[in-house]
């Protein structure tokens, strides 16, 4: 169940960023010995100096980040603070990082 909600944590927020008329791309197979999903969205990218604290509670970006429009409301910056915990506490890592219409966020789990 943790798994689940830290992926899920990824997709929402994917969804929540990304413009209607935009897309999000799931994908998942092994890189190694590891398990690996990545999660793609078209928000139009994190500002660089930002990187590095989506992660960390209470964090919540500013503009590229933020809901468009009325669609969603605007979360508490906890769900990638969860979704680090969870895949840490499972032994894995996440990360983020930019692409030319948005972002990628990549789990890696170690494989049973």
């Amino acid at each position: 169940p943790e798994l689940n909600r830290a992926l899920t944590n990824l997709v929402a927020n994917a969804i929540r960023h990304t413009p209607a008329n935009g897309h999000v791309e799931v994908r998942a197979g092994r890189t190694g010995g590891d398990a690996e999903v990545t999660v793609a969205d078209e928000c139009g990218g994190i500002p660089a100096a930002h990187l590095a604290r989506v992660f960390d509670v209470g964090f919540r970006g500013e503009a590229a980040r933020t809901p468009h429009g009325d669609r969603y409301p605007a979360g508490a910056g906890l769900g990638l603070a969860i979704t680090r915990g969870i895949v840490e506490a499972h032994g894995g890592t996440v990360d983020v990082t930019n692409t030319e219409l948005g972002c990628r966020f990549r789990v890696r789990l170690p494989a049973a």
